[in-house]
């Protein structure tokens, strides 16, 4: 799977899930400028999200072509 992982795309899919810049950094365990960073470096072409990173969002959106994500349920 080649990630579109462009800067766009990455917001579409964080928005779609219902997260904040502040919560998707929690969620990745990163501070919010880390992860802003890693925004603006996309922006610039020199890096981008890994494949697992770009791979956990698409999950989070609910856009990963072969898996979703179930919330367990309590025993």
């Amino acid at each position: 799977m080649k990630p579109d992982n462009t800067p766009e795309n990455v917001k579409k899919l964080r928005l779609k899930a219902g997260l904040t810049q502040k919560e998707c950094s929690h969620i990745y365990g990163v501070g919010l400028r880390t992860w802003q960073k890693k925004r603006k470096l996309i922006l610039q072409n020199s890096q981008s999200l890994s494949l697992v990173e770009f791979e956990f969002l698409l999950l989070l959106a609910g856009e990963h072509p072969e898996y979703v994500l179930c919330k367990r349920e309590s025993k």
